[in-house]
C-alpha cells in the first residue's frame, strides 16, 4: 500500500481537482504493480467528518479529523487506524514538507516503522524570493532545513524549482524526481479563425503572496486607457473580499465576472470567453494554470520568474510574454493589444499534450520503484 497523509484535508471531497487526479494516479499504480496490485490510500481532514470513507474502485480516502495542524492529534488517529486494519503501508507520501511531512516523522515513530517518504513539492518554497514575501514564508523557510533530510525522497515539478532545492537545502539530485502535476484537458484542437476576446483573467488562490494587489496595479493603470474589457476571475482565497472591493472600485461591475473555485472541467467552459492570461505571482514553480491556458489557445502575460521564464523557452515569446509592471498604461495597454493578436504556436500543443499524458505514469512508476528498492 502506497499511504498519503494529509492533516490539511487537501484531498477533502470539495476538492474535486486533487482527488481526480489521485483517482488516475492509483488506476497507473495497479496497473504498474502488476500482480502485487498495490493500492493507493490516502488518511485525510475533512470538514464532513460525518462521511468517513470516500471511495472510488482504486483509490480510498479515510477522514479521519477536521483539517487541523494539531500533527499529534492526526498522527494519532492515522497510526490507530492503520493498526486496526492491519495494513501493510510500503511507502508514505505527503504534499507539503511542513505539517504532513512532521505528521509522518511522528506516524513511523507511534507504529515503529521505518518505511520511506516520498515529499511532493509543489511550491518554489527553495527559492529566496518566496521567503521574502511574507513573514511567514520566512519562518517556514526557516524550518525547512529542519523538514528535508537526506534521507527522504522527493518530488519536484519542474528543473528550476529543483535546482534550487539542490542548491539551498543540498539536497541529493539521486533521491529527487522532476514529475509535473498532469493537466486532465480535453481541449484537443487549437481555436482557429477566431477573434479573441477583449478580456483578462486571474486564476488561482486569492492571496497576497500570489500576487493580487499587482493585479490590482496592472488594473489600475489598463483602467487609464482602456475601458472596454472584461475581468474574469476564477479562484477563492483569504484575501478575496477585500480584492474584490478594491477591483470593483476601479472598473464597472458589470465588467468583473467572479466565479469562484472552479474545476478543470469548469475551467475548459470558459477558455473561449478569455482573451489573455495574467499570472501575477512572484515566485512560480510551474505555472498549470498558464499551461491550462496555452493548451486552450490563449495567451499568457505573467511577471517574471523561473517557472515563467522556462515556460517562455518552450511556447515562444509571442505566446507568453513578461510584465513589467514599472511600464506605463499606454506601454501595458499596447501589450495587451500585442497579445491579444498572438498565437500559441501549434507545436507546442502537441508536445505539452504528448509529455502531459505520461505524468501520471511517471508518479506512479517512481511510487513502485521506491517500494521496490526498499525490498532490495
Amino acid at each position: 500500500m502506497v499511504l498519503i497523509i494529509d492533516p490539511r484535508g487537501l484531498l477533502s471531497p470539495k476538492n474535486t481537482n486533487a482527488i481526480n487526479r489521485h483517482k488516475i494516479y492509483a488506476s497507473e499504480l495497479l496497473k504498474l504493480s502488476k500482480s502485487k496490485k498495490i493500492k493507493l490510500v490516502a488518511i485525510s481532514g475533512s470538514d464532513d467528518i460525518n462521511n468517513a470513507e470516500y471511495g472510488f474502485k482504486s483509490f480510498h480516502i479515510h477522514y479521519i479529523c477536521k483539517p487541523t495542524a494539531n500533527i499529534f492529534k492526526f498522527a494519532l488517529r492515522a497510526a490507530s487506524l492503520v493498526y486496526k486494519k492491519s495494513w501493510k503501508v510500503e511507502l508514505l507520501i505527503v504534499g507539503e514538507p511542513w505539517e504532513s511531512l512532521w505528521c509522518a516523522y511522528l506516524f513511523r515513530r507511534i507504529l515503529r516503522i521505518r518505511t520511506q517518504i516520498q515529499i511532493q513539492l509543489h511550491g518554489d518554497f527553495a527559492n529566496p524570493l518566496w521567503r521574502r514575501i511574507n513573514l511567514k514564508n520566512l519562518v517556514r523557510f526557516f524550518f525547512l532545513k529542519f523538514s528535508l533530510r537526506n534521507n527522504n525522497f522527493y518530488r519536484t515539478v519542474s528543473l528550476p524549482q529543483s535546482r534550487f532545492f539542490v542548491e539551498n537545502f543540498r539536497i541529493n539530485p539521486v533521491r529527487m524526481v522532476v514529475i509535473p502535476v498532469p493537466i486532465f484537458s480535453r481541449n484537443k484542437v487549437q481555436r482557429t479563425g477566431f477573434k479573441r476576446p477583449r478580456s483578462i483573467a486571474l486564476i488561482g488562490r486569492i492571496h497576497s503572496d500570489r500576487g493580487i494587489w499587482e493585479f490590482i496595479n496592472l488594473i489600475t493603470k489598463l483602467s487609464l486607457t482602456e475601458s472596454n474589457f472584461k475581468i474574469f476571475i476564477a479562484g477563492s482565497g483569504p484575501g478575496e473580499k477585500k480584492f474584490l472591493a478594491n477591483l470593483e472600485a476601479l472598473v464597472p461591475k458589470s465588467s468583473i465576472r467572479f466565479m469562484g473555485q472552479l474545476s478543470e472541467k469548469g475551467l475548459e467552459k470558459v477558455w473561449r470567453e478569455i482573451g489573455v492570461l495574467v499570472s501575477v505571482s512572484p515566485t512560480e514553480s510551474y505555472g498549470r494554470a498558464m499551461r491550462e491556458a496555452l493548451v486552450a489557445g490563449v495567451p499568457v502575460w505573467a511577471t517574471k520568474s523561473s517557472g515563467v521564464e522556462d515556460l517562455i523557452s518552450k511556447a515562444g515569446k509571442d505566446a507568453v510574454k513578461i510584465l513589467d509592471l514599472n511600464k506605463s498604461d499606454h506601454e501595458l495597454s499596447a501589450e495587451l493589444d500585442q497579445l491579444l493578436e498572438s498565437k500559441v504556436p501549434l507545436s507546442f500543443k502537441k508536445q505539452f499534450i504528448k509529455d502531459n499524458s505520461t505524468y501520471a505514469q511517471l508518479l506512479a512508476k517512481s511510487w513502485v520503484d521506491l517500494i521496490n528498492k526498499q525490498k532490495q
